[in-house]
């Protein structure tokens, strides 16, 4: 196999060049992450973004949501939509237009982001089942691969051939980068959740949302896991009907350090696919 190694001191420099997330993406995150919502409060915070307030209105204006009336106003918006759907949607949207893919025959862009998306919503619902920060878990589920657009933007040869590399050995694409790019989408996507100033945990989470470490059941939960399992599951719902579709392995560790009973798990599934129709329609 040639290898295409790529530096990884010019990927840290092309990552330091990406744009910045609009502020108001950084103080919705923080108001989610308040136990007491605001409506209000978030709705101003939207409202101060013409970017952020016009997506959220053509998400309230869409079909899925059925209002009686055009919907005008963001206060009307997030009231029938609900806060933390308008937030994580006006967050997602902010994130996905700044990473920008060209269309190729290597790398889908909208399959990407709707696993991405479906990711970010999954570890929202596992967060809530285990008490940990649904915004947090949204945010780093949804980034788990961003890695991976920044790789097929900027480096498309050596990406096509991890690519390559990864269908010819029927491995996981982080195992085809190490190999053919002495480098893997969860490194950089660590770098990217740093430079856009979300929290350590954060990008712990997509550092090592392959590999949760301990294999023990009895320690604590961390981000990381909740993302890893997310990752899988999606996988398994195949959210997309691909015929290449393949669920990656879990950890036994990761899934039970979460401590979920498997009669949570149909209703989660449920809530899920339906987040996930709501939130794909109006983004994409």
């Amino acid at each position: 196999m040639k290898v295409l190694s790529i530096d990884a001191h010019d990927v840290r420099a092309r990552v330091k060049e990406l744009p910045a997330l609009p502020r108001a993406v950084h103080e919705i995150v923080r108001a989610l992450n308040d136990d007491d919502l605001d409506l209000e409060a978030i709705a101003a915070k939207i409202a101060v973004d013409p970017a952020l307030a016009s997506r959220l209105l053509r998400a309230a204006n869409s079909p899925f949501y059925g209002a009686s009336r055009t919907i005008g106003g963001i206060p009307d918006a997030v009231r029938l939509i609900g806060v933390r759907t308008a937030g994580t949607i006006v967050s997602a949207a902010s994130i996905v237009s700044v990473v920008a893919v060209p269309p190729s025959a290597i790398f889908d862009f909208q399959r990407y982001w709707g696993h991405s998306l479906a990711t970010g919503i999954c570890s929202q619902e596992l967060a809530r089942e285990c008490g940990h920060s649904m915004t947090t878990a949204f945010v780093a589920g949804l980034l788990h691969d961003i890695g991976q657009a920044v790789l097929a933007a900027y480096y498309p040869q050596q990406f096509s051939a991890a690519v390559r590399c990864a269908k010819a050995r029927d491995c996981p694409m982080y195992e085809a980068e190490n190999d053919a790019l002495r480098l893997n989408h969860t490194e950089v996507g660590a770098w990217i959740a740093a430079h856009w100033h979300f929290a350590d945990s954060v990008s712990d989470a997509i550092r090592w949302h392959h590999d949760p470490h301990s294999e023990s059941a009895n320690g604590p939960m961390t981000l990381a896991d909740i993302v890893h399992t997310a990752d899988g599951i999606v996988h398994a719902l195949d959210l997309f009907g691909a015929t290449d579709e393949k669920v990656p392995l879990l950890q036994l560790g990761a899934w039970q350090r979460l401590q979920i009973g498997p009669e949570v798990f149909p209703r989660l599934f449920e809530r899920i696919v339906h987040s996930f129709e709501a939130m794909h329609a109006t983004l994409f």
